[in-house]
């Protein structure tokens, strides 16, 4: 019964398992004309986040710009969400540099479902089919944009920022890379982080004081950009984002000042030396940390107050995930729970057979028959078992009585015709009539010459009156045939002869 629960909650595991595609459109174009391809993520449900790593060769294409999509270098970054909806789409535009043809290929593709999850994507490709065109377009379309490495402006929250064509390789923030940054249809000379997709231009103010700034290509905003160093080999870039929601009611909103630039962060109430921050880490990751303004270290930091229903949807989402990834060995684990079991089960029914064997030899061997022991007598009710009880004593002791003596022979010494019960009341005894009792009056005379003689002899005995009735605590005793000789002084003796 184990393994076929085992095995259904299986069956249920591998229905969850979504699946979906990746696919783009096959345009045809000449060379030195623009071209858009559309790439399209369709599920069998709901859509979450969508991350995705597209390569394309540089000498027949060049790329011009996308929704979603971010070029580093001979690589397209594509990020989309697909907010519980079934297909994600973007539209990715080329220049065409060579006649001929080239893909558009996946390197790496990730999707989650809305309801937790991921989804197993199918990887399609792009073929353009490249004609001959105007070569012209090309050099025209080569030419640096205005702004491009030039100096170009970028208004960030209404005032304009200067773009610095050349970043010196000391400036370079730690674990970002050389990489350019298509903004507002123009191309840019930045840094990127190197495992995630977040930028770090080098501006300007309007002052002229440079500094690297934070591009989100997500939401497509520049902020504050400040690096914190948190051990050897990793760090976290602080971020303006205000996440006040999500934090526990004893995090009170403020600001926080590194390096003289202002961060939201959150106080702990309960111990004001503690402070909260939003940042990224060097593994491209978002989250909390606290900041230990005594000792200035900063630690993860995982908020009280998150909604727990989503806690558990993530850990029984990350539960199914391990179960689909590692199906295969609890489909072996439980067949050989299954094979240890039968093993087991059969090894003990062999047991239990050979010991009835054993045990029915034995009663054949002392003749014992085991359908031959008395049943246990059942009464209906506690009264049928007392009278029944009752009843049984009764016949056992008249039983008892009939083996010891037989007194059916006595009837006729117990005549009560001629017994006068008032002659008895009215009778006085009279004390004359008894002697005192002397040993040497019963003093044996002689031998016993006849003894058959003597105990045939009948000895006139007077009948005692009957006496009244009276309750009798036991049964009543039936009276002895008297048995005797009389003597010539008229005074009885009986002798006791021990037959035995």
């Amino acid at each position: 019964m184990i393994c076929a629960g085992v095995m259904f909650m299986i069956c249920g595991i591998e229905s969850f398992a979504a699946n979906g595609e990746l696919r783009f459109s096959d345009p045809s174009t000449t060379v030195g004309a623009n071209v858009d391809i559309t790439a399209k993520l369709s599920a069998d449900e709901g859509v979450g986040s969508v991350t995705a790593t597209l390569s394309y060769d540089s000498q027949y294409l060049k790329f011009v710009g996308g929704n979603g999509a971010v070029d580093t270098g001979g690589q397209i970054q594509l990020t989309g969400d697909g907010g519980g909806n079934r297909e994600v789409s973007w539209t990715l535009q080329f220049q065409a540099l060579a006649e001929g043809s080239s893909q558009i290929t996946i390197a790496s593709v990730s999707a989650s479902a809305s309801g937790g999850g991921d989804i197993s994507v199918t990887q399609g490709n792009s073929t353009v089919t490249i004609g001959p065109g105007d070569p012209s377009l090309i050099t025209q379309s080569e030419q640096p944009a205005a702004g491009a490495g030039g100096g170009g402006n970028i208004e960030i929250d209404g005032q304009p920022y200067t773009v610095s064509a050349e970043i010196p390789d000391v400036l370079i923030p730690e674990g970002f890379v050389k990489a350019d940054l298509t903004y507002g249809g123009q191309v840019y000379a930045a840094t990127r982080q190197e495992v995630g997709t977040i930028y770090a231009v080098y501006l300007a103010n309007p002052e002229g004081e440079q500094d690297f700034y934070l591009y989100d290509p997500e939401t497509e905003t520049f902020s504050k950009f400040e690096q914190v160093s948190v051990s050897d080999t990793r760090y976290i870039v602080l971020l303006s984002e205000d996440k006040s929601s999500e934090l526990p009611e004893n995090l009170q909103r403020t600001t926080m000042a590194v390096n003289g630039k202002e961060f939201p962060a959150w106080q702990n109430v309960d111990a004001s030396s503690y402070y909260v921050v939003y940042a990224l880490n060097s593994d491209g990751e978002k989250g909390y940390y606290q900041y230990d303004t005594l000792d200035g270290t900063y630690q993860r930091y995982m908020p009280e107050s998150a909604d727990k229903a989503d806690q558990d949807d993530d850990k029984k989402a990350g539960i199914l995930n391990k179960l689909r990834n590692n199906l295969d060995k609890v489909i072996l684990v439980v067949w050989g729970i299954f094979v240890v079991m039968l093993i087991v089960i059969i090894i003990l029914a062999i047991k239990l057979r050979h010991r009835n064997l054993e045990l029915d030899d034995l009663y054949d061997e002392y003749g014992i028959d085991m359908e031959d022991e008395e049943e246990k007598e059942v009464f209906p009710d506690e009264k049928s078992k007392k009278k029944i009880g009752k009843e049984a004593k009764k016949n056992k002791k008249k039983k008892s009585e009939d083996d010891f003596y037989d007194f059916d022979d006595e009837d006729d010494l117990y005549d009560e015709e001629g017994f006068d019960e008032e002659e008895y009341e009215d009778s006085e005894l009279d004390e004359d009539e008894f002697s005192e009792y002397d040993a040497s009056d019963y003093e044996d005379d002689g031998d016993i010459e006849d003894l058959d003689a003597m105990l045939n002899a009948k000895v006139r005995v007077r009948k005692p009156a009957k006496r009244p009735k009276m309750a009798s605590a036991g049964p009543e005793k039936q009276p002895k045939r008297q048995i005797g000789h009389a003597e010539d002084d008229d005074t009885f003796k009986m002798d006791l002869i021990d037959l035995d």
